[in-house]
């Protein structure tokens, strides 16, 4: 059904994908906050379609064939460029960029053409325009890919393959348009697939935003917003309701904390919390599970395989004492009370674990606070302890 395509009706085609895509693209910037660099897709798009309703009029208009096929070859490479550009920004946002820079390879293809007159001849402004699209579509598709290990979404792959397949595709036409030949495929067919992978990418830039869009909102619903650190509702889901034998529970609770919002401000709070989330955090091992349970206390998954519950409680506890906030004054300090609970036995209740953990901690700051009490060693205040 391809090979039956005739120029005028693949010219169509381009700009109506072009024009949808364009309409597709520019109504996700309007309705997204995670979108830098859609509009600037979008804008390639309309540029692309501009050069392809101006390569149709040059051909049926024979006296505008010389300025019109000229303006169409510098709408394409101000158009591929934009496209290339737009996927880099796309594919990671806080990436610094200089858009006027695009402005270059447009502005030296107009200087050329009117030195040369090189856009006269089908030939070379063919091949001109499809290497071009060859490299502006592999260079994108190797930053997109390699992005991965910043943000590996799943749809990326897929945007980098077609990306590659299309930079590959234009380079197969490229090679025809210059020996003018067409073995693999005829003019209409590779217009009609690049067609087809334009619009395909801008489905898949629509994906790529949703996605992201849903990390973030999963991000913001498993994670406290001051520390940082996963909330309440995350920790609950993803500690096993009945941990095995060994595992333990730490509850942690910030000494005299409403005193030193008291004294010092709700700035200074938040800046403790944040930066004992930071410290906590960094002596954790990876397998524990930290969380802020509420207000100045933070909770402890910690498994049988983490090691010695009490040893990492009291690594946290001495840490914390030692910790330092420039902004509230040299001397100032703060310290924090420990409170562990073990499972015993197998399949032991999660919600029994808690309160006996919450117990122990009532336990250390009776005892005086900054220390750590351990459920199954100490019974009684005297008994809590501080190993340092």
């Amino acid at each position: 059904m391809i090979n039956h395509l005739d120029m005028p009706t693949v010219l169509f085609l381009q700009k109506t994908s072009y024009i949808a895509g364009a309409l597709t693209l520019g109504y996700l910037r309007l309705t997204s906050a995670e979108s830098r660099g859609v509009g600037l897709l979008a804008a390639s798009f309309i540029i692309l379609a501009t050069g392809s309703t101006l390569a149709g009029y040059a051909e049926v208009h024979p006296a505008l064939y010389g300025p019109l096929s000229l303006i169409n070859i510098v709408l394409a490479v101000l158009g591929y460029c934009m496209l290339g550009l737009a996927f880099i920004v796309i594919s990671n946002p806080d990436r610094k960029i200089y858009t006027t820079h695009i402005l270059i390879p447009a502005a030296l293809t107009l200087a050329t053409g009117l030195i040369t007159a090189f856009h006269l001849n089908n030939t070379y402004r063919a091949t001109t325009f499809t290497f071009l699209g060859c490299l502006t579509m592999a260079a994108t598709a190797v930053v997109v890919f390699l992005d991965a290990h910043r943000e590996p979404l799943p749809i990326r792959k897929l945007i980098a393959a077609i990306l590659a397949a299309a930079s590959l595709l234009s380079l197969v036409m490229g090679l025809e348009f210059s020996f003018n030949a067409f073995p693999l495929l005829d003019v209409a067919s590779g217009f009609f697939l690049m067609i087809l992978s334009k619009f395909v990418l801008a489905i898949a830039i629509v994906i790529f935003i949703s996605e992201r869009q849903h990390i973030k909102i999963k991000h913001l619903a498993d994670h406290d917003a001051l520390t940082g650190l996963y909330n309440r509702r995350f920790f609950n889901a993803n500690t096993p309701s009945q941990p095995g034998h060994g595992d333990a529970i730490l509850y942690l609770d910030i000494d005299h904390f409403k005193q030193l919002n008291d004294r010092w401000g709700h700035a200074a709070g938040d800046e403790v919390l944040a930066t004992m989330a930071r410290a906590m955090k960094s002596i954790l091992p990876q397998s524990a599970l930290l969380a802020r349970q509420g207000g100045e206390e933070f909770i402890v998954f910690l498994p049988a395989k983490a090691g010695d519950a009490l040893l990492h409680a009291e690594r946290i506890r001495q840490a914390v004492a030692e910790l330092r906030y420039p902004t509230l004054g040299a001397e100032m300090t703060v310290t924090t009370s420990i409170g562990i609970a073990r499972a015993v036995q197998e399949h032991a209740e999660l919600s029994d674990l808690c309160r006996e953990a919450d117990r122990a901690l009532y336990l250390a700051k009776a005892a005086g606070r900054n220390r750590v009490c351990d459920a199954e060693l100490n019974s009684v205040p005297e008994h809590c302890r501080r190993l340092g």
